[in-house]
């Protein structure tokens, strides 16, 4: 039942809105936060931004992402909305705002999952020495040395680096965890060029001080090099499967992605033609 009882309880959507996002400002990531907000002001415009909250229904859910489909939005961006509102109205049951997540009834769309794009490893090489702005290029090459994703580089200072350990801590986007990795010996050449550089700064790439501005300039990089559908996450799809590719374990890369579920690593176990024609004749009597 999504009824409500007592007085106490009765609070807009809008005004849930604003505490809530308060309250997520200092705990999450502002990307998430953005995205959190977004998700409401879209709720808000389907149904009402001064609803009250106990009155948002399950259908009220399934006609905002059949809404938000019909609008072009793809599928990916639909689920992300569902999972920022379902995440919100758990909050707000823990708050006794309501009884019931009333999107715990709501099935978002179904994803079809495409094989990830990544550079060939042969291209890689080449790729990389198109690129003329030598900070750029160093950055380019930690991603895909590194496969870390992009807030995860640029927030790394000097004080992670541990060079006598050949280690470095980052804190992982998604999980808001601390983890260390070893330094691999490209990244390891790519810090040492940093440090003559910029190694009286505190970041260790101190030039992106917006991740947009890095998105831009990426994409425009992949573009000269002929990768047009390419953007700068395809440089984390290119370490992984790379790594698989080299016969890399898909437990090892999931550590070394810093993913909390072996499931979301598994979209990089597809067999390439090089594996698949290898693995033709890898029986034989």
């Amino acid at each position: 039942m999504f009824l409500k009882v007592t007085k106490e309880k009765e609070i807009t959507l809008a005004d849930f809105r604003a505490e809530y996002i308060e309250h997520r400002e200092g705990i999450r990531e502002k990307a998430t936060v953005l995205a959190d907000d977004l998700a409401l002001r879209k709720l808000g415009d389907h149904v009402g931004h001064r609803t009250p909250l106990h009155r948002v229904r399950p259908r009220h859910g399934d006609t905002l992402m059949s809404r938000c489909t019909k609008q072009g939005l793809k599928p990916a961006s639909v689920v992300n909305h569902y999972r920022h509102l379902h995440t919100a109205f758990n909050v707000a049951k823990i708050w006794e705002y309501i009884d019931d997540n009333p999107f715990s009834e709501v099935k978002p769309p179904r994803i079809h999952k495409s094989l990830p794009k990544f550079i060939p490893v042969g291209e890689i090489a080449t790729f990389l020495e198109g690129i003329e702005d030598f900070d750029l290029r160093m950055l380019v090459t930690a991603y895909i040395a590194t496969g870390r994703r992009r807030c995860e580089l640029l927030a790394l200072t000097w004080a992670d680096i541990d060079w006598v350990g050949r280690k470095y801590r980052v804190r992982l986007f998604k999980t808001h965890t601390d983890a260390v990795f070893h330094v691999g010996d490209i990244f390891h050449a790519v810090l040492v060029e940093q440090a003559v550089f910029w190694g009286h700064r505190k970041l260790v790439f101190p030039r992106w001080g917006n991740p947009d501005t890095v998105t831009h300039l990426v994409k425009q990089e992949l573009i000269k090099g002929g990768y047009p559908d390419f953007h700068l996450h395809v440089l984390r799809h290119t370490y992984a499967t790379a790594f698989m590719e080299l016969d890399g374990n898909i437990f090892v890369l999931s550590k070394l992605l810093g993913h909390s579920d072996i499931k979301t690593t598994q979209i990089y176990a597809h067999a390439s033609a090089k594996l698949l024609r290898e693995g033709s004749n890898r029986v034989v009597w």
